[in-house]
């Protein structure tokens, strides 16, 4: 059997069975494009991949009156932040969440469909954080870039360059966090921006060279593969 994960939740705990999924569709990308005079056919450029859907259908069926567990169920719905399932080892990262009307005609029994909105990735369930040596080439075993975070331990200036891509710091807490998805350098709760120059990094599929330098005495890494 089948369970799905909702935030690390098996449904079973809410009392819930899941009797169907849809299947989900391949990302679509969107192109800006246009005609050049003088040019056959459209020049087409990438803008980015939309959001995928997918549709769960879940009843629950008991000895008692479900309407106050279907309450919480719905609160716990309408919060999820990812999902996935058991018998595949990625997970989806959630942003919208849309449920249907619940029948509820029996006070034993519910049925309802939840459609949950999500980026266009799945996301490896499995990926440790690393502790590269300088000079180490790192694996992104998915099939697109992925948006790793770094944490830098050290103190004063130094280098990172990851692939192509050279980023210089000043160190001036315990480490640094550097986050390529949402793009900003902390400390806990303390903005470092400013003591970061270059680009964030991006690992794109496959190998990519790590070296770090200067005040720059141990890096971490967790590369946050996904795949299409």
């Amino acid at each position: 059997m089948t369970n799905i994960y909702i935030d690390d939740m098996k449904d079973q705990d809410m009392l819930l069975s899941m009797v169907d999924r849809t299947d989900i569709e391949a990302p679509e990308p969107e192109y800006e494009s246009e005609y050049i005079e003088g040019r056959d056919g459209s020049v087409n450029r990438f803008k980015y991949f939309k959001d995928v859907e997918q549709t769960i259908e879940f009843n629950i069926l008991e000895r008692f009156n479900v309407k106050p567990q279907l309450r919480k169920i719905k609160a716990w719905l309408l919060n999820a932040r990812t999902f996935y399932f058991s018998d595949d080892d990625v997970y989806r990262k959630i942003k919208r969440v849309k449920i249907d009307g619940i029948k509820n005609d029996i006070a034993e029994y519910g049925e309802f469909k939840v459609a949950f909105t999500c980026d266009p990735f799945e996301y490896a369930k499995e990926d440790e954080i690393l502790t590269p040596a300088s000079g180490t080439a790192v694996n992104n075993f998915g099939t697109y870039k992925s948006l790793p975070i770094f944490k830098l331990y050290g103190s004063g200036k130094g280098t990172l360059m990851v692939g192509k891509t050279k980023i210089a710091v000043n160190l001036q807490k315990e480490y640094m966090l550097m986050d390529s998805e949402i793009k900003e350098c902390y400390y806990t709760t303390t903005n470092l921006g400013s003591y970061m120059t270059g680009d964030f990094p991006v690992l794109q599929p496959g190998k990519t060279m790590i070296t770090f330098n200067g005040g720059i005495s141990k890096v971490e890494l967790q590369r946050r593969c996904r795949y299409l």
